[in-house]
């Protein structure tokens, strides 16, 4: 099990999932996280991926966690001879510890040509004056 560590999330593998017929292991989708003034949005390859395929849960308010499935429809055929195999297929799984306070009301997602989009909001906190006595 890998980690990464970031300045305000670590990134994490995991396994457990369904595999895939090119790998005992399952595959870790592309992904760009970068933030904004107004939130972290989190960017993830999956084309080919249908979106009733993904699962996107927040877990303890601060662990993005996306899995899913991409399914491979020719794994089934007979007479069909494979000579090169490059494609991912089967489980996936993203682990997104994030460090920041964020509005755990406030997140939206979007599937835009084969990406998967994810928009996590910072909470708005206010800033408080401290008079000098």
């Amino acid at each position: 099990m890998g980690k990464k560590n970031y300045p305000f999330f670590d990134l994490s593998e995991e396994t457990g999932f369904p595999t895939g017929i090119s790998t005992s292991k399952d595959w870790e989708p592309s992904t760009n996280i970068f933030e904004t003034d107004k939130s972290l949005v989190v960017e993830m390859e999956l084309a080919g991926v249908s979106i009733e395929d993904i699962s996107i849960t927040l877990e303890e308010g601060k662990e993005l966690v996306v899995k899913g499935i991409k399914k491979q429809s020719w794994l089934h055929e007979s007479g069909i001879k494979y000579y090169l195999f490059e494609r991912k297929f089967g489980g996936f799984f993203k682990r997104i510890h994030i460090d920041i306070p964020i509005d755990t009301e406030n997140i939206r997602s979007v599937m835009e040509n084969g990406v998967l989009i994810i928009e996590v909001f910072k909470k708005v906190t206010e800033k408080i004056t401290v008079k000098i006595k």
